[in-house]
């Protein structure tokens, strides 16, 4: 039996690489009047349905971005991101943590509305409102934005 049992991994590898290389990381680049973000998610789970002439896909995943304000300050963003694609609808739902360098994090919602024009391609309008949940009555406690997403799926 113990000779057997490496016998039955090896063979479960394949099937295991077939079932992640059907899913895809996202970029995601944002421009927004006083920043540029830049983001990568990695797939939970992806569900891809084809229709004759028409493809849907729903990513659900997490990743890892930094905004880069004007004024030279930088933040480091965490993200939890769905988004679907269907009849070149792009629409995504996401909850991201913002830490600044020298400050208290932010979190909160956004939310993307756009275009695919490709399959693996999407320009969107983002969305999102950050606010400080335990900050102090004299300092600033929130942080809302719009922007706009250019979104590759690789």
């Amino acid at each position: 039996m113990r000779r057997l049992q490496p016998l039955l991994l090896l063979s479960a590898l394949p099937l295991c690489a077939m079932s992640l290389s059907a899913q895809a990381a996202m970029v995601s680049v944002i421009r927004q009047p006083k920043a540029t973000a830049a983001e990568f998610t990695t797939p939970i789970t992806e569900i891809e349905l084809k229709n004759p002439g028409d493809l849907s896909r729903i990513h659900v995943g997490v990743g890892l971005g930094l905004r880069h304000w004007d004024d030279g300050s930088n933040a480091f963003r965490f993200i939890a991101d769905a988004n679907a694609t269907a009849d070149k609808t792009f629409i995504a739902l996401g909850a991201v943590a913002e830490v600044p360098s020298g400050d208290g994090a932010y979190i909160g919602p956004r939310l993307r509305v756009g275009w695919a024009f490709h399959p693996n391609w999407a320009l969107s309008v983002e969305g999102e409102h950050l606010e400080k949940p335990f900050a102090s009555g004299l300092t600033p406690r929130r942080r809302s934005n719009l922007g706009l997403a250019l979104t590759a799926r690789f």
